[in-house]
């Protein structure tokens, strides 16, 4: 598919005078059909990549990032997917038809740096547990970072690095750097509550989980 600078300014989140600059230096790849500019998605995705820009799959022009407090206030009943069919070859693509994107989101490229995320190095941290996420951040139209429980049928051998099958895969999608390593600090402080893994590997009901989450935070900001 061919863009335009128009395209790339919204796909890169960045004013179309700086990816004009970008062309000038010849430093953005891009082809000359018919005396024309235009660029290649998959292309522009790659070079977006090596230098860890945020891509947008929205409709959105303007996003701001959200702060996290809390883990439970991204959460509700739709977060989690239960008795989920999922096959090692193919898991990244079947858990993102399950979510509910805007219409106007480009699912393909997130199962794209999904992919190439995992690629690079297993996401399976052990104890059962899977935290994929894209190599870069994404808009994907919600004004908070995305949050998906799976729990497969079959437990998959991910290549954890315990060598365990996962029982829950925790899809992380967040907006920016910041955010997403906010994300994964909250996420490990819940990791480590035996409450929170027994929750997981029994595949409570959606309800009981929420309610051990906003348990074991109200236990951490007493603390503070």
């Amino acid at each position: 598919m061919d863009l335009n600078v128009k395209d790339i300014s919204h796909l890169l989140m960045m004013p179309e005078k700086e990816v004009q600059q970008l062309l000038k230096k010849k430093e953005i790849p891009f082809q000359l059909l018919h005396d024309k500019i235009v660029f290649n998605k998959q292309q522009i995705i790659e070079w977006a990549l090596g230098r860890n820009l945020s891509i947008n799959v929205s409709g959105h022009k303007k996003l701001s990032e959200y702060h996290i407090d809390t883990v439970g206030t991204l959460l509700d009943k739709d977060s989690f997917h239960y008795s989920c069919e999922l096959a090692e070859s193919s898991y990244i693509a079947q858990m993102i038809s399950q979510i509910r994107f805007e219409k106007n989101v480009d699912s393909e490229i997130i199962v794209q740096l999904l992919k190439s995320r995992e690629s690079m190095m297993s996401t399976a941290i052990g104890n059962g547990i899977s935290l994929p996420h894209p190599r870069v951040p994404l808009m994907v139209g919600r004004n908070k970072p995305l949050i998906n429980f799976f729990f497969p049928i079959k437990q998959l051998d991910l290549k954890s690095i315990d060598g365990k099958p996962v029982h829950t895969i925790i899809l992380l999608i967040s907006q920016t750097i910041k955010q997403h390593l906010s994300l994964i600090a909250h996420l490990s402080f819940l990791l480590s509550n035996q409450a929170f893994r027994f929750a997981l590997e029994n595949r409570l009901d959606s309800r009981e989980i929420l309610d051990i989450i906003k348990k074991i935070e109200e236990t951490r900001d007493k603390a503070k």
